[in-house]
């Protein structure tokens, strides 16, 4: 099926969706929102982004990190014109979980024992960190779109390296709301590349960016070589593995 612009629903459509989720159960186990979706609200257009409206049926639903990093890829990729601001949108998110990815998402997501809970969460898309983090789709785009941003040549090469565990992602994701910095960026990526230690354990990698926060605050990495700011990284190891010896294997 040929491209077409990328729909939302309107915020009252992603409220009473959200306020329903448990009356709607059985929908997004079994029967979906089709027949909704022919509704008001439930098709409005982006001017700017566009999407091959089956683009969904290439979801991988393991939670493998393989199938994490094709995902990733292939939703960035797949929805031409999105923006971070569009990104941060939760009703672009909200129509495509409950139309054009609901099988993936519901494969993906929806567990036994807490469904209700898992709808909540992946979705919709409430806030940056929901839209960023937590929706099922949402957060495959914003992988994407921060392994394009550090390393445009090898996207890929970045997401391999940032979704091998998940507080590595969340080290990535939350210095790129606040101070994240390029060239820093892809020296973390070489080093988690060449050190072992820190795809260790999964606090590993955070008690390193604790000490680096702490000695390189006012170093102007933008000023640096590459050889420059891997040595400098490198030579905060041994503190780190120090203090994550104290706060976690004492």
């Amino acid at each position: 099926m040929a491209e077409g612009p990328v729909r939302f629903v309107s915020a009252d459509v992603a409220a009473r969706l959200f306020d329903s989720v448990e009356e709607n159960l059985d929908r997004y186990l079994t029967a979906g929102f089709a027949d909704e979706a022919r509704e008001l609200g439930w098709a409005l257009e982006t001017r700017t982004a566009s999407v091959d409206p089956d683009f969904a049926k290439a979801l991988l639903a393991s939670r493998d990190p393989e199938a994490e990093v094709a995902n990733s890829l292939h939703v960035f990729r797949s929805i031409r014109g999105m923006t971070p601001a569009l990104a941060r949108d939760e009703r672009v998110w909200v129509r495509l979980c409950h139309i054009e990815a609901l099988a993936y998402a519901h494969e993906r997501w929806i567990g036994e024992t807490s469904p209700v809970r898992d709808i909540e969460l992946h979705f919709f898309a409430s806030g940056l960190a929901q839209c960023r983090d937590d929706n099922a789709l949402g957060r495959l785009w914003w992988n994407g779109y921060l392994a394009s941003l550090i390393d445009p040549t090898n996207p890929e090469g970045v997401l391999r390296q940032m979704l091998k565990r998940a507080n590595i992602r969340l080290q990535f994701v939350d210095r790129a709301n606040t101070s994240f910095r390029l060239p820093l960026a892809r020296g973390l990526i070489r080093l988690l590349r060449d050190e072992p230690w820190l795809n260790s354990h999964d606090r590993a990698f955070e008690d390193f960016i604790r000490v680096l926060d702490r000695n390189g605050g006012g170093r102007v990495f933008e000023a640096s070589t590459d050889t420059e700011i891997d040595a400098f990284l490198k030579k905060n190891l041994p503190a780190a593995q120090a203090a994550h010896a104290r706060r976690h294997l004492s």
